[in-house]
Formats: C-alpha cells, sequence, structure tokens
C-alpha cells in the first residue's frame, strides 16, 4: 500500500538548503516517517490515504539513500544526490532534446565529472492517457552520460553543466514541458478566464461542435496522444536537427503521406488548464531553486498577443501558489527571431517580446534572458541550445546565487535627439543603456536590426558606440517625431552587445517634437 509520487525514485535528486517535501499514499490514518542524512520527519496520511512529510534543509551530497516507512512497510530509495534542482518548462524549445541539438556529439565526449540528473515529466493532457499507451521511456531520473544524455532538455543540460562547474555540486533539471503547447494550458482554468477570455472562448467554440462522449473515446486511438518518446518520433528526427528546404519538406510529406496523422481541431493539450492538472500539479511542491521558461512561440494565434503579458504573469502566480513560493525565480528566455516555419508564419513575436520583458518588470523575482541573436529564419527551432544555457546560468548565478557579475542585457534607459552642429546636416541620437558596464559593441561592419522613422521616411544613418551610449548620426529633422524601432521586424539579427557577449534587448521608442 505504501507508495510514493512519481518524481520519487532511484537515482533521483533533492533540493539542498531548502525545505524537502515527500509525499504519495499509504493506508489511511498511517504514520509515515521519513529519513535522509541522519534527520527525519514524519505526518499521518488522511482519510483517502495521501500524505506528505516536510524535512529540514539538507547538505549537497553525490549518495544518500531516502527511507519511507509506514508501519511494517519500508521503501529505500538508493543513489540520491542533493544539490541545485530547477524546472525547465516551456515547449519545444526547451523540450529539444540533446539527441537533435547542434553540439551534441562532441559533448557525449565530454560530459563533466559533476553530477548532472534530468527528470522529464510525462506528458499528459487528460485522464486515462497515462493507460492507453507506453510511457516506459519518460517519467525517469536519468544521469548525464553518454547512454543517457540524448534524452537530456539541450538548455537545461547546458544550464546545469554551467551551474555545476560553479557551483560545485550535483544539478539537475526537471522537465515540464511539451511542443507546440499554449500558455493557457499551463495555467489553473480560473487564471485564463480571468487574463486570456479569447482562449476560453476559442476553446469553447470548438468544443461546441463536438461530440463530448466520442470525443474521449477517440483520444486513446490518436497517435498524436502517444507522446511517451517525447521528440524522437521519425517527423522530429526529420525537423529538429536541420532545417530542411521546402522542396524537402514536399518530398518528406508525400512520402510519409500515409502514416501521418493531421492535428485535431482541438487536442486535449490544448485545453485550457489541462497541462497544468495532469502535469504541473504532478509535480509540486517538489523542492526546486526556480524556473527556466521557454515558452510563446504560438501566443500570436488569436491575433492577441498583447494578452500573454497578463497570462504570463498569472500563470507565475500560479505555479508559485503550488509551490508555496511567493518569490519563486522564474527565468525567462526572450523569444528570437524567426520568418516562417512548416506553413506557420510569424505574426506578432514582437508584440509577444515586449509582453515577456513587461511581466518579468512586473513581478519580482522574474528576469529575461535575450536570445535577440540566435534566431534562423526559417526555422522556428534554433539548433544552437549552448548559448541560451549559458545565459540562463550567467543569469542565475548573478541573480540568484550572488556573483557579483554582468549578467543581464543592455535595455535602454533613455534616448536624446542633440540638435544638428552649426554647419552639420546630420543631427545624433543618443541612446544610453543600462547592464552596459564596461561599453557596448557592434559586432560586423554595421548595426542591425534598427529602423530609424521621421514622419513616413527612414533617413539613413550611421551608428557609433561610446561607452554605454548607441549614436546614430543622420538627417534627422527637427521638429519632427522621431520613432526608433529596434529588432521589431519579423527576421533580424541583433548585433549589440555588453561585456558579457549578452545582446541588446529588442525596442520600439516614440520621440515626440
Amino acid at each position: 500500500m505504501l507508495c510514493l509520487a512519481e518524481i520519487f525514485q532511484d537515482k533521483m535528486m533533492l533540493q539542498r538548503e531548502k525545505k524537502v517535501s515527500v509525499w504519495g499514499k499509504a493506508e489511511a490514518g498511517m504514520e509515515v516517517r521519513v529519513r535522509i542524512q541522519k534527520v527525519s520527519a514524519q505526518a499521518r496520511a488522511d482519510a483517502d490515504g495521501k500524505w506528505k512529510v516536510v524535512i529540514p534543509p539538507l547538505e549537497a551530497s553525490y549518495s544518500e539513500e531516502l527511507e519511507i516507512c509506514a508501519g511494517k512497510e519500508r521503501i529505500v530509495l538508493r543513489d540520491v544526490a542533493v544539490g541545485e534542482i530547477w524546472i525547465g518548462a516551456g515547449q519545444s524549445n526547451m523540450e529539444f532534446p540533446m539527441f537533435h541539438e547542434r553540439n551534441f556529439q562532441e559533448e557525449k565526449k565530454n560530459v563533466p565529472q559533476l553530477l548532472l540528473r534530468f527528470f522529464d515529466v510525462p506528458e499528459i493532457s487528460y485522464e486515462g492517457q497515462r493507460e492507453a499507451f507506453d510511457y516506459t521511456n519518460t517519467g525517469i531520473w536519468r544521469e548525464a552520460g553518454e547512454k543517457e544524455l540524448a534524452y537530456f532538455s539541450a538548455v537545461g543540460y547546458y544550464f546545469q553543466k554551467e551551474l555545476a562547474n560553479v557551483l560545485k555540486v550535483p544539478t539537475g533539471i526537471v522537465g515540464c514541458n511539451w511542443g507546440g503547447t499554449n500558455c493557457c494550458a499551463w495555467m489553473s482554468r480560473e487564471a485564463v478566464e480571468r487574463t486570456g477570455k479569447p482562449w476560453i472562448d476559442d476553446y469553447e467554440k470548438k468544443w461546441l461542435e463536438l461530440d463530448e462522449k466520442q470525443y474521449w473515446e477517440q483520444q486513446n486511438h490518436i497517435r498524436l496522444n502517444d507522446t511517451g518518446n517525447p521528440a524522437m518520433d521519425d517527423f522530429s528526427n526529420f525537423m529538429l536537427p536541420q532545417t530542411p528546404e521546402a522542396d524537402e519538406i514536399k518530398d518528406y510529406m508525400e512520402k510519409n503521406a500515409q502514416n501521418m496523422e493531421l492535428p485535431q481541431a482541438l487536442s486535449p493539450k490544448d485545453i485550457p488548464g489541462s497541462l497544468y492538472e495532469h502535469m504541473v500539479k504532478g509535480i509540486a511542491p517538489f523542492a526546486v531553486k526556480g524556473v527556466l521558461w521557454y515558452q510563446g512561440e504560438g501566443e500570436d494565434k488569436l491575433g492577441e498577443p498583447q494578452l500573454y503579458e497578463g497570462m504570463l504573469k498569472a500563470l507565475i502566480k500560479d505555479w508559485r501558489n503550488l509551490w508555496n513560493e511567493s518569490a519563486l525565480p522564474f527565468l525567462i528566455v526572450q523569444l528570437p527571431a524567426w520568418e516562417r516555419w512548416f506553413g506557420l508564419e510569424n505574426h506578432g513575436l514582437n508584440i509577444v517580446r515586449y509582453c515577456q520583458e513587461k511581466a518579468a518588470e512586473g513581478l519580482e523575482r522574474v528576469w529575461l534572458s535575450g536570445s535577440s541573436d540566435l534566431g534562423e529564419r526559417f526555422d522556428i527551432h534554433p539548433k544552437e541550445k549552448r548559448i541560451v544555457g549559458q545565459r540562463l546560468a550567467l543569469l542565475a548565478r548573478g541573480k540568484i546565487y550572488g556573483e557579483e557579475i554582468l549578467c543581464e542585457a543592455p535595455r535602454v534607459e533613455s534616448i536624446i535627439l542633440h540638435k544638428r552642429a552649426s554647419g552639420s546636416e546630420k543631427g545624433e541620437l543618443v541612446i544610453s543603456f543600462s547592464n552596459a558596464e564596461g561599453g557596448l559593441e557592434i559586432k560586423g561592419e554595421r548595426l542591425n536590426a534598427m529602423r530609424v522613422f521621421c514622419a513616413e521616411k527612414e533617413p539613413e544613418f550611421s551608428a557609433r558606440v561610446e561607452g554605454n551610449r548607441l549614436i546614430l548620426a543622420g538627417d534627422f529633422p527637427e521638429g519632427i517625431p522621431i520613432r526608433l524601432a529596434f529588432a521589431q521586424d519579423k527576421w533580424f539579427q541583433v548585433n549589440l552587445y555588453n561585456k558579457a557577449q549578452l545582446p541588446a534587448l529588442p525596442f520600439e521608442i516614440q520621440l515626440e517634437k
């Protein structure tokens, strides 16, 4: 009868220096005792047999035994490490496994000696899905090494590798992600109703067109719901390691037409609150240091990407409530650029990026990691994940672990138009940046991604840097409003950096007369 939540297994990892919750089921009324590192705690199972024991903070360790006892029943989990654990959450770019990552073959030969572990939360969106398909290859604690590195989230792996090298303790990632998912699925239904009502309306409209009984009977026979081996299927093997040309995609689709299944008008994973209920709640309140969030590529589906700021804030609050931590850290990857991919087109990601920035500004202990130089024009999945993970680790080191380092991307602080000097035809726009200690750098012959609008015209300009200032010199008429749009197009690659090699954040600013 005594059993544990799925995340508690041999070879697992626990968070150091923080109270740790362990939970499961036992006979109703039975006292359950948990012991590790010579400390113990106990709790009594409720009328439904549910129990949760909270044990005191633990010290970092490479190998422990976790003992759970209830009456004559005893479970011992072996090879339990204690260190730093982060949740790697979001959609396909966080799910993206090392197996497909650009540096995988090189990395297999250089896995660090420090202990790195990874747990992938099974991709479940409705009751009965777990029983209908084979999930034996997911919901497992894995140790980085030549055999199991392939399954690690690539962003998560490079993040934890950097942290382990600095902190000298075991590090773990709990992957709670699913490709192609929207924010509304990862938050409570109530929060979606408050902050993203159009997503609820869209769902309810689609639901009215379905036969409810028939819909749920069909789900266990739909291959797209078979998610027990995420990102390792034939289609992923074709799309993720490369950026195929249009003729290659056409050829692939023609050859595999008989074996491919068209997406449903409404997939269970798209139902507001579905992944919050069936994935997030399954790991809360497992003790972690914080959350890495990489999601948002599909938030323009309804043509209202401006909703994302409020929804992301509400999601963060939902998760913090589940973990009972009002300041649980969130590190957000601001989305890179792409123009088109596999029939999809970027319509409003500039607004989504703005919403990501505003969400980070509006909540305590939420920070933004820039990736405005890492996109691929015709691929929604950049293959270079190492830099993303390293930048997130840099941000964590500065904001969470207290290192005095430059860890945030340059952000516009002020813009001033200097009038033309006597005898000169040019004016100067002086743009000052924060997070630019030691000065800025333009990599390349000219500044990328910057557009200047004077009324309906785009005057030519030159760009140079002086310390923390970017100076644009051009024919900027006095008395006419000027609009600066930096990294606002569908496709761009920023090449303005600070000394930490972090690219400047996108912005759009209107200067009045």
